[in-house]
């Protein structure tokens, strides 16, 4: 069995859904082949992915151009969608050539557009795995007979099938989806990181789409929290400790040692604290169009409590650190693995 992923290199939610189900698929079928399409630099995927795969790194979309992971800049994003889809035959038949090459049994995506033609081209199936995608997104800053969004549903609905974990958007523009439980990684067991000082601590973490600003001489003043921050500067606060990620340690295996994970609205951090029952300060990101609904959840299923940008950068978040740590709300029960789920629709096909 040959199987082609295309995975969305806007942040790392993508893979976060996408890796936990292809790990499952491998676990169960150790004879399958892999062809991993994203643009995500190679040591990131060899840290989710627990097999053997090829790699091809061309950009499978353009998702939305951001300053930072909490901001956006959505006349730049509208100008490059533009052009893109304006080459989608292009990039569809270039997709095509390659996979013939491959000669996949499947195809997988999440949530590039280029996936599901190619996909109906060779006559294989072509499945999605996602909780938000580009036509959805730029419907709500595009009039709805706008050329990119005809491009993008077009393509969208060869989709066989959308498997959707929590916290999905509404993605009416797949014909066929079904819901699956939570796609989140496990924490492996590791040794307790060694932590410089006593009291509460905060994992600090805004995944891959650029580290936002932020006054770090600011946290000194928060005494009673010690903050684990990836590539801190030399100069930081004594409060503060600088912490490195790689294939022995991830963000989620450091989740269940800490009091509280700041970070910006997104799947992948989500799901992971809610695998690992850790507690959410969050950031608003009222550009995006994924937040109403994720701002939903935060406020009202999940332990967490958010604080505005202002607060944000000038290091004002006691108030959203403790109110988040002294959450009297638990996280839902999970009761099953959306992977295993997704991976046994998956090959039933």
């Amino acid at each position: 069995m040959k199987i082609a992923a295309y995975i969305s290199s806007h942040g790392f939610g993508h893979l976060a859904q996408m890796a936990p189900v292809l790990n499952r698929i491998y676990q169960l079928r150790p004879d399958c082949q892999f062809l991993i399409r994203c643009a995500l630099p190679e040591a990131e995927l060899k840290a989710r992915l627990d097999f053997p795969f090829d790699f091809e790194s061309t950009p499978v979309d353009v998702g939305v151009v951001q300053q930072s992971a909490i901001e956006e800049d959505r006349s730049a994003s509208l100008l490059q969608m533009q052009q893109w889809t304006s080459e989608m035959d292009m990039h569809v038949e270039r997709e095509i050539s390659l996979l013939s090459t491959f000669q996949p049994t499947l195809v997988l995506s999440n949530v590039s557009p280029l996936a599901f033609p190619v996909a109906r081209a060779l006559a294989v199936p072509g499945i999605g795995i996602a909780t938000l995608d580009w036509h959805t997104i730029y419907s709500f800053w595009l009039p709805e007979n706008d050329p990119i969004l005809a491009s993008l549903a077009v393509a969208y609905r060869d989709c066989d099938l959308l498997l959707q974990p929590p916290m999905a958007m509404d993605m009416s523009v797949f014909p066929k989806r079904q819901k699956i439980p939570l796609i989140a990684a496990y924490p492996s067991e590791i040794r307790p990181p060694s932590f410089k000082q006593q009291g509460k601590k905060a994992l600090v973490i805004f995944g891959g789409s650029g580290q936002p600003s932020y006054d770090l001489k600011a946290l000194s003043v928060l005494s009673e929290w010690q903050f684990l921050i990836p590539h801190a500067s030399a100069e930081t606060p004594e409060n503060v400790q600088n912490i490195h990620f790689n294939n022995d340690m991830r963000p989620v295996d450091v989740m269940p040692y800490v009091d509280v994970v700041v970070c910006k609205p997104g799947y992948g951090v989500m799901a992971e604290c809610w695998r690992t029952g850790t507690p959410i300060t969050w950031v608003e990101r009222p550009d995006f169009p994924e937040f109403p609904m994720l701002k939903g959840w935060l406020e009202n299923r999940l332990p967490s409590c958010g604080m505005n940008k202002a607060d944000f950068k000038s290091g004002n978040w006691l108030k959203a650190l403790e109110c988040a740590h002294t959450h009297a709300g638990a996280f839902p029960k999970l009761v099953a693995d959306g992977a295993e789920a997704a991976a046994d629709i998956i090959l039933a096909y």
